[in-house]
């Protein structure tokens, strides 16, 4: 698999500290890891209660039944359970502590005895005056968690007192145990007249290590190898913050009555009523529906890839693969200290790079530090970067040679630790500067059904359902993944259709960024562009001058009455130019215009910033502040399109010298200050789903003008069509725009896979813009004349190839002359890949890269396309066609 089987939905931002707040923060800790406020920390590296929810998971958290008795979640739990594990009877518990403890007191009296293959229940039975043994490991070199049977049969055969035996399917996160040892433990339960209780919180993992290495499982699923190891046993415990992907929560299962009757009246004492155990009805209800997701193949198949990506990127570092993560062998990795390695290895690796490992439960010393992978929560990116900061503690270890236990500790968590401060090399990460919350499972499809899916809507990328679709590059507009701190506001916003608390706010950020006096909030862009058109253009007509067009800008600019006319420099209309500053405009071109018709002639200049249709092509910073003082001698309003002026900002800061220390907030407020207002769908840039706003410098007349026509057509004055919910999301995406490693993680992944395709020899837009990567149709398609449409009939067949929805940006989008009704066939015939924010990682990228240059290794089979159905306006949007012969 060479992408992950979803996208990312929510994320959370990174809080990466200076190496001399990490030394402050472990100082302060007592070097002990397991202490740092996690606020701390850049990437926590526990698999317990960190994995990345589905958005089902988390919608399901919205919907728990919470009552204290009868509980509906319950009841999808116990189904759930039932269908993945096959046990009738559940009992839910707060976590798998309280399972095991639920467990232990039911079924162990004084002095009875506990056989095991993990020391995980010893306390517990201890505790409760019973005795604990653990059995020696056999010597299997795949599974070894096995224990000794003979030695096991031996205890069972001299001591009648044996409650149950415990038997964990990954002992220590690392050591598993097969299918047959397991058969083979029961049957001796079975003989010996007691139970075998398993923990299964890494059943899906120990499924997928099955089926890749014993022969007879080869064929089996998932979801049949997971329910065969869970009928072995007599007894399930299951942790939900493991493969369930849950925050918190357990439970236990079995299919005897009696025994559960058993828990079922104690769970009451310890945990709650047997309806809910100590779990929250939503608790239960993520519980449920992670329990089916688990068994996902592609899904279980990714997150073994990623443990087996982490490892391969350790090469060279002692370590066992572990069901979740490396185990590190700390003891080899630190030869020079003499104990307690493993804490001293985590103390290390979080002053490196912010990086926790930690040790928890009993103090003793430990030999191995785990490493676990939050499920679905990393990119392979941030895997590796993670990997290349342990190796490059590994080169410089010998930095550290005294480190001390200061006290007595029971437990891990109370150690204090003193050390040489080592100093180390300064480590910067390279990777997307958040992590992942939540998922959304995209659609597959075979190839077969996606022709057929194609042809349904009329080989229209835009009229393709999403559950079909794998990879969706159809735009960037409103499909961000947004940050929990944005969600965070959303819910905390004043629903009024008054003046609520988040439309000032909103107003204060965004005036703050611009360094405008006004700001209109609306709906989202379009609303914006019809109102400034409507107030600059309608009565007056005129000749409006941008550099290029876009679709609902042109159109907003004809129906109040003007004409658009391009004055976009030349470069942006040859795709193999290599002109870093595509989106500039010529002031020539803007003369011309004052020469053929006049003083007065033009209402206003539409500038936009990187330009989505040459594409995303940047506009130079000294060209903004050029054509503004130009027009300023001829009192023309400069308005810019700023959808994608953080794109821009970044650009000017990579390429232009004079801006490399600025930072991105300093670059944009230069933007804005050559500009007399401006017009923004937030739906990009902005971060958000919903939004927009028509930004104005200072000019009173404008200002009132837009108002009246804002609460004519879109809202309130102080919500423009939005809900108090969407300005605060609005608000938080501003102040995280302005982030540099966000800006530039998200810019980069479009480099990525534009170098990616230009290496291939793909005919693609050059050089390669800030917010998508354009196909060169002409190029790609010289079979298809223009009229028969290749750059549709290219995103057409690009998703019936692989599942990848990516838009048409050419013939069919540039529309017909009004007066002789032929296509205006401009010079780019374009197939837009619009990359999401946030929503897809490298990984995808390389997919989608694959994909397109299979495609273009059998271009001849492309057919081009013709209009069965074609709208007067926006044609692209609702237009069907059929190929033609």
């Amino acid at each position: 698999m060479k992408a992950e089987p979803h996208k990312i939905k929510t994320v959370k931002n990174l809080n990466i500290l200076s190496y001399h707040q990490r030394e402050v923060e472990l100082r302060e800790a007592r070097y002990n890891t397991f202490n740092i406020n996690s606020s701390k920390v850049a990437f926590d590296m526990v698999s317990q209660g960190t994995s990345a929810k589905s958005q089902e998971q988390e919608s399901g958290s919205l919907i728990g039944d919470e009552t204290y008795a009868g509980s509906r979640n319950f009841e999808k739990l116990v189904t759930a359970v039932g269908d993945v594990f096959g046990h009738k009877y559940v009992c839910p518990v707060h976590n798998l502590k309280g399972a095991v403890k639920l467990v232990t007191v039911t079924m162990v009296a004084e002095g009875n005895k506990v056989l095991s293959n993990s020391s995980m229940p010893q306390l517990m039975v201890e505790y409760e005056n019973g005795t604990f043994k653990q059995i020696a490991y056999s010597k299997d070199s795949l599974y070894t968690g096995n224990i000794n049977i003979e030695e096991l049969e031996a205890e069972l055969n001299t001591d009648t007192t044996v409650s149950y035996i415990f038997i964990d399917l990954y002992v220590d996160g690392y050591k598993p145990v097969s299918i047959d040892h397991l058969k083979l433990v029961k049957k001796l339960a079975e003989k010996y007249n007691t139970k075998l209780v398993v923990n299964i919180s890494y059943i899906a993992e120990l499924a997928v290590l099955i089926s890749e290495n014993d022969k007879k499982f080869s064929q089996k699923t998932i979801k049949e190898i997971v329910y065969q190891i869970s009928q072995v046993a007599h007894v399930c415990i299951l942790d939900a913050s493991q493969g369930a992907r849950c925050n918190i929560g357990g439970l236990i299962s079995t299919n005897d009555y009696k025994t559960y009757e058993k828990y079922m009246n104690e769970v009451v004492v310890y945990e709650g009523l047997h309806t809910y155990g100590g779990m929250a009805g939503r608790a239960m209800e993520s519980f449920q529906i992670g329990i089916h997701e688990m068994i996902y193949e592609a899904q279980s198949k990714w997150i073994d890839q990623q443990i087996s990506y982490f490892c391969e990127c350790l090469e060279g570092i002692p370590l066992y693969r572990g069901a979740d993560g490396a185990y590190i062998k700390s003891t080899e990795f630190l030869p020079n200290i003499h104990k307690n390695q493993a804490h001293a290895l985590a103390a290390l690796i979080y002053l490196k790079a912010g990086i926790r490992c930690l040790l928890d439960g009993v103090y003793k010393e430990e030999s191995v530090l785990p490493i676990q992978i939050p499920r679905l929560g990393l990119t392979n990116d941030q895997i590796f970067n993670i990997a290349k900061a342990i190796k490059e503690v590994y080169q410089e270890r010998d930095s550290l040679t005294h480190f001390k236990l200061k006290n007595t500790p029971e437990w891990q968590d109370e150690a204090i630790f003193s050390w040489n401060n080592p100093s180390l090399n300064k480590f910067d990460f390279n990777c997307e500067s958040y992590r992942i919350q939540t998922i959304e499972y995209v659609g597959i499809a075979t190839q077969a059904e996606r022709e057929e899916i194609a042809k349904e809507v009329g080989y229209n990328t835009f009229l393709l359902p999403s559950k079909d679709i794998t990879i969706d590059f159809l735009t960037d507009s409103g499909t961000t993944a947004q940050t929990n701190m944005q969600w965070s506001m959303y819910n905390e916003g004043d629903e009024t259709p008054a003046s609520s608390k988040d439309y000032f706010d909103l107003i204060d950020v965004l005036k703050d960024v611009t360094g405008y006096k006004y700001i209109i909030p609306t709906h989202q862009g379009r609303a914006a562009e019809h109102i400034m058109s409507q107030v600059l253009i309608k009565g007056r007509g005129g000749y409006v001058p941008g550099n290029m067009y876009f679709t609902t800008t042109k159109l907003h600019q004809e129906k109040a009455g003007g004409t658009f006319v391009d004055v976009i420099c030349d470069e942006a209309h040859i795709p193999t130019s290599n002109f870093l500053w595509k989106g500039n405009i010529d002031i020539q071109k803007i003369k011309n215009i004052i020469d053929e018709h006049g003083e007065g002639s033009i209402p206003y200049i539409s500038f936009e910033f990187s330009v989505n249709l040459a594409g995303g092509q940047p506009v130079h910073m000294d060209n903004m502040k050029d054509v503004y003082l130009f027009c300023k001698e001829h009192n023309i309003p400069v308005m810019s399109d700023a959808t994608r002026a953080v794109e821009n900002a970044y650009m000017i800061k990579k390429k232009d010298p004079r801006y490399l220390n600025s930072s991105i907030k300093e670059i944009l407020r230069e933007m804005f200050s050559y500009g007399d207002g401006c017009t923004v769908s937030s739906k990009k840039d902005y971060l958000v789903n919903i939004g927009g706003f028509l930004g104005i410098r200072d000019d009173d007349e404008f200002y009132k003008k837009s108002l009246s026509m804002l609460r004519i057509y879109e809202g309130t004055r102080t919500n423009g069509g939005m809900s108090a919910g969407d300005m605060a999301m609005h608000a938080e995406g501003v102040r995280e725009m302005i982030d540099f490693n966000y800006i530039k993680s998200r810019v980069e992944q479009t480099q990525y896979l534009g170098k990616m395709l230009f290496d291939a020899g793909i005919p693609v837009v050059e050089p390669i813009g800030t917010h998508a990567v354009f196909l060169d149709a002409k190029r790609f398609l010289p079979h298809i004349d223009q009229d028969n449409y290749p750059a549709q009939a290219l995103a057409s067949a690009l998703f019936v190839e692989s599942g990848i929805r990516a838009m048409e940006r050419g013939n069919v989008s540039s529309g017909r002359n009004k007066k002789t009704g032929k296509n205006y066939r401009p010079a780019l015939e374009l197939v837009r890949l619009t990359i999401p924010r946030r929503a897809y990682t490298n990984a995808h990228m390389d997919v989608v890269a694959e994909g397109i240059i299979k495609l273009y290794n059998k271009k001849e089979t492309i057919k081009g396309l013709k209009f069965v159905y074609e709208p007067e306006v926006l044609r692209f949007f609702q237009g069907r066609f059929e190929p033609v012969d």
